[in-house]
């Protein structure tokens, strides 16, 4: 891993170069906390008279991050979008917004997520897909795929999915998406994901060479991530329990051991930044 110190100084280059800095637009999913809020209040400090669209549930909510942010870089733009990003309806939405407001998109990150356990669950749009899938892989190359005509007329067009980069495995060619119950479990949610990720990420790269795609692993970072995991109604009251205790066991374990929010967000917008 590259060291932070050589992280934050490609980060101050990049904050001191106008020609490069200046009227970005960018469109971030899954900013409204963990990696993407560290990632965003890490990147607008470092550019000017950017603009940002904000995916997420709730504006409401996003209002204290939203004055930090403003507060942080008075030049900013903040256009929230409120969406669902498990529904590829609601992703589709918001695109539009996008497309019809905007000439061109210079960076698109993503990072919304869940974690997988080891029973399915499903969105609510009815179509049996899974929402670790629907987020993880599903919503985001559908936001690319939507937003690929304004990335082409980027410069210096930037794709980022914050994810399970490295993590890619074989997978069972019969049920990609995991459909079947009985083939669900923590470690194929994990590498399936990941995998149809890069597949996805090098398919368009050979279409849009002008486009830099990337698919980045964070590594360990204190999120509330499983704080946030609620255990699934077919559990059991032993299942549950049970589920409680690995909860509680692996967030304590992301708060000793992980970086915080703010250093990973330093890691990404060096991964969109830098030309290395």
């Amino acid at each position: 891993m590259l060291k932070f110190s050589a992280v934050t100084g490609a980060n101050s280059r990049f904050a001191s170069d106008n020609s490069q800095n200046t009227g970005l637009v960018c469109v971030f999913a899954g900013a409204t906390g963990g990696i993407g809020a560290g990632t965003i209040e890490r990147l607008v400090v470092m550019l000017q008279s950017a603009t940002f669209y904000v995916l997420g549930r709730s504006a409401s909510r996003f209002a204290a991050q939203r004055s930090k942010l403003e507060s942080l870089n008075p030049s900013l733009k903040i256009v929230f979008l409120e969406a669902e990003l498990s529904l590829i309806a609601d992703i589709d939405a918001v695109s539009k917004k996008i497309l019809d407001a905007e000439k061109r998109v210079d960076i698109l990150y993503m990072s919304q997520a869940c974690f997988p356990i080891n029973v399915p669950q499903y969105t609510k749009e009815g179509m049996g897909i899974d929402l670790c899938f629907a987020l993880q892989f599903y919503s985001r190359l559908r936001l690319t795929s939507n937003l690929l005509p304004l990335l082409r007329n980027s410069q210096r067009p930037r794709v980022l999915t914050v994810l399970s980069g490295g993590k890619e495995a074989k997978m069972l060619d019969e049920d990609i998406g995991l459909q079947n119950p009985q083939n669900y479990g923590l470690a194929p949610a994990i590498s399936h994901c990941a995998t149809l990720t890069t597949l996805s990420l090098e398919y368009l790269a050979e279409n849009d060479k002008q486009i830099t795609f990337m698919h980045n692993y964070p590594g360990l970072v204190s999120t509330d991530l499983f704080a946030r995991l609620s255990a699934p109604e077919s559990f059991g009251i032993l299942g549950k329990g049970l589920f409680a205790v690995f909860r509680f066991v692996a967030a304590t374990l992301l708060k000793l051991f992980g970086q915080s929010p703010l250093d990973s967000g330093a890691r990404q917008v060096f991964v969109l930044t830098s030309d290395k």
